[in-house]
């Protein structure tokens, strides 16, 4: 038999795999409630056909809770090239003059590809 899926999951996908090169540094810290998330930014250069012209990569933020994914990242550095898999969640935060949105990658696997100009 084939996987049964519920209906409340029923049609519902939130997956994202996402390569680029490095522009924050991993850095690992303990939120309030005692749980540990890292964080760090990647940049991906978009493709020709894009049609937001004029910019020519995106920053991302990504963030893991999983502490095998924590640790792999702390050796990671500025400019290497890596490639995530993980879900887009968005996050509210209130600010001064209002609310606002953040969306970052909540990454479940990560790996180092290589070195900035060894991309394929």
């Amino acid at each position: 038999m084939g996987q049964r899926t519920t209906p409340a999951r029923a049609g519902h996908r939130n997956e994202i795999v996402v390569a680029g090169r490095i522009t924050g540094e991993p850095s690992v810290r303990e939120l309030p409630s005692g749980d540990r998330i890292a964080t760090w930014r990647i940049c991906a250069a978009r493709t020709d056909e894009s049609r937001f012209r004029g910019h020519r990569s995106d920053s991302i933020t990504c963030v893991s809770f999983d502490p095998g994914v924590q640790e792999r990242v702390r050796a990671w550095r500025l400019d290497e090239v890596v490639e995530m898999t993980g879900a887009l969640r968005r996050r509210v935060r209130r600010v001064r003059d209002g609310v606002r949105a953040i969306y970052e990658v909540e990454v479940r696997t990560a790996e180092r590809v290589g070195k900035k100009g060894e991309e394929s």
